[in-house]
């Protein structure tokens, strides 16, 4: 304990990068790991470490997007649908004070109680760190209507603008619902294969998604905070969330429903074919009746969903791709 209190911010920093094994998690990592040791490890995380916090709060910009060309073009339209609609307020009336009060909304930030504002590093980050959280899962929450929606399903356009309209966000992040980009990405309906591995693509290749970090079925969230004296009151700040639940990786949504353009990329793009998930999937056969399987690889999966499907009588000639799954994933054990 007397030897981590001599290390520098960067060396700690550094330790627990590696640690927390992503960016968003440092700050979260320092704080189970470090403030239960002794109460001075806790006073000087809460009010102190002004550099280690810093560090953390920049490593939050890291799991975001990479702004490129593409993104400030969109971007620069989605800003611009969005002040089509702001004028009408304005135009809807001739009274001056009206206008005046509009553009003193858009160029000013609301006010906010001195109270609430951050007061430590620590706090800083914090606040920081759950505006993230909140921007990803706004995303992550569009993307998934889109996924599952008849009328208005997914599209590459519709990923786009999603991710450019609540971003920066984190790609790599498990949202308290349990979901990731790349899950809800795997398991949108009504699409076909070819968009989704457009839509698999930008994540991993312009956005840095990792095919290894799982969603949490049936997930339960437990939240993290710390207390703050202020005034007569004590004021409680979340510090993160963890959501816990049966894993499920993308890898395995691709197999399991007989994808076998998104199956090869996956893995041609680090994804791990021993790692073991839990879910249901539907048959083609018979969508009303569904498979379910426990701790099971993308391999097991897709031979069970294929045995099923044999069952229910369809014949090889219709399970091409559930075929061509099996042989690439047969090829990787």
């Amino acid at each position: 304990m007397k030897l981590l209190e001599l290390l520098p911010d960067e060396i700690l920093h550094s330790v627990f990068t590696f640690v927390a094994n992503s960016p968003c998690l440092v700050g979260p990592c320092l704080c189970w790991s470090l403030r239960h040791l002794s109460k001075e490890w806790r006073d000087d995380l809460d009010t102190g470490r002004h550099d280690l916090w810093a560090l953390a709060a920049s490593d939050l910009s890291s799991d975001s997007y990479n702004h490129d060309l593409g993104h400030d073009v969109a971007s620069k339209k989605a800003t611009k649908q969005r002040s089509r609609k702001r004028p009408a307020l304005a135009s809807a009336s001739n009274d001056g004070s009206l206008q005046k009060r509009v553009q003193t909304s858009q160029n000013h930030s609301p006010r906010r109680s001195t109270r609430l504002r951050p007061n430590t590093p620590k706090e800083s980050y914090i606040h920081a760190y759950n505006l993230l959280l909140s921007r990803t899962e706004s995303a992550v929450l569009q993307i998934t209507e889109h996924a599952h929606s008849s009328t208005d399903s997914l599209t590459l356009s519709k990923l786009k603008y999603a991710l450019i309209e609540h971003g920066p966000v984190a790609v790599n992040q498990r949202v308290r619902t349990g979901g990731t980009f790349l899950v809800e990405v795997c398991r949108a309906r009504h699409v076909s294969e070819g968009t989704i591995l457009k839509c698999i693509k930008l994540l991993v290749e312009e956005y840095g998604a990792n095919p290894n970090v799982p969603s949490a079925e049936f997930a339960s969230v437990k939240n993290v905070s710390i207390s703050r004296p202020s005034g007569n009151a004590t004021l409680k700040t979340a510090c993160s969330t963890s959501t816990v639940g049966n894993e499920l990786y993308p890898l395995i949504i691709a197999a399991a429903r007989g994808m076998p353009t998104v199956v090869k990329y996956l893995l041609n793009n680090g994804a791990d074919e021993s790692l073991r998930g839990s879910s249901r999937f539907r048959l083609f056969s018979n969508p009303k009746k569904t498979v379910r399987g426990d701790g099971l690889t993308a391999l097991e999966f897709a031979e069970k969903m294929w045995d099923e499907e044999m069952r229910n009588g369809v014949e090889q000639q219709d399970m091409k791709g559930l075929q061509r799954t099996l042989d690439f994933l047969k090829l990787k054990v």
